[in-house]
């Protein structure tokens, strides 16, 4: 066997969550292949035990064409040269089915897990029945020589074991109060230069914070550049987002607030990892006091 296929379109906290089963195929496939959202699917793309070694984006014109039916073509079939197997993590048959007119061997699985499994868990039941095993435990995803470079250029402003900090998230519901923010980093980081994590619909959380003493604010880096720049962190607090499952997949010390999304199912993955959740899935119920204690609290 020498080529698999990963295929999945979602956002950067889905994409990492890819990690276990990248890593299971790594077992048996020389390449792995992804098919994903240019920008999410990037994050991906290394070196590593569970990253891939190619990224075909998701928003392509041949991709959209294998929904219609039609054999791969162009840059697409190129690449699918050599692949003997697809997982699909989708419930489009057209999709699945337009791969296998090139790809010999497809399998096609639901992204959403069911209530009681941890995506990264339900997102390998389709390898293991194919006899592929996960590690038991996922090393971290480290920068490629360039990468490293460039994180150097923000990590020179903050002092070793810094507080990092991402405010936002996918939706306002998910976040804490951005004075609830300020009052920890009052307690955790009262005059040291701190790292704030600025996405890209993010302005609002971020505004109130990136106006206090000692921000650095990360803003408009590479994913793989912060997930360097992360790693180098004393602490890292965000929400469930991309950025929390970024810090953890580079084995950041992450504490992740939850609210009204299920921890269960999509905590960040990795070793150091702590999930606080919010009483009554309410953000605006967790307290200043409640953090600083999980902060405190040993692994």
């Amino acid at each position: 066997m020498t080529r698999a296929l990963v295929v999945r379109a979602g956002a950067l906290g889905d994409v990492l969550l890819l990690r276990r089963a990248v890593a299971a195929l790594r077992h048996k496939y020389r390449r792995v292949v992804l098919i994903a959202p240019q920008t999410p699917g990037a994050a991906l793309v290394g070196p590593g035990a569970s990253e891939v070694d190619e990224l075909l984006p998701w928003e392509g014109a041949d991709v959209t064409a294998l929904f219609a039916g039609v054999p791969p073509r162009g840059t697409l079939r190129e690449r699918l040269r050599g692949v003997d197997l697809a997982v699909v993590y989708s419930r489009s048959a057209d999709l699945a089915g337009g791969l296998g007119l090139m790809v010999p061997h497809v399998v096609c699985h639901d992204p959403v897990p069911p209530g009681g499994v941890h995506a990264s868990q339900w997102l390998v039941r389709p390898l293991a029945a194919l006899g592929l095993d996960p590690p038991a435990d996922l090393e971290p995803i480290l920068p490629t020589p360039a990468e490293a470079a460039a994180a150097e250029e923000l990590l020179t402003r903050l002092p070793e074991g810094f507080l990092a900090i991402h405010p936002g998230s996918g939706s306002p519901r998910k976040n804490w109060p951005a004075e609830r923010f300020a009052a920890v980093l009052d307690s955790l980081a009262p005059r040291r230069p701190w790292l704030l994590v600025e996405g890209p619909a993010d302005v609002t959380p971020v505004a109130p914070l990136a106006r206090r003493p000692g921000a650095v604010v990360a803003r408009g880096l590479g994913l793989r550049t912060l997930g360097a720049v992360l790693a180098r962190a004393g602490l890292f607090i965000g929400h469930d987002s991309g950025v929390s499952h970024l810090a953890a997949a580079w084995h950041a010390p992450t504490l992740a607030l939850f609210g009204p999304t299920d921890p269960a199912l999509w905590a960040p993955v990795g070793p150091r990892v702590r999930v606080l959740r919010a009483p009554r899935d309410q953000m605006e119920d967790l307290s200043v006091d409640q953090v600083l204690s999980a902060v405190r609290s040993p692994l």
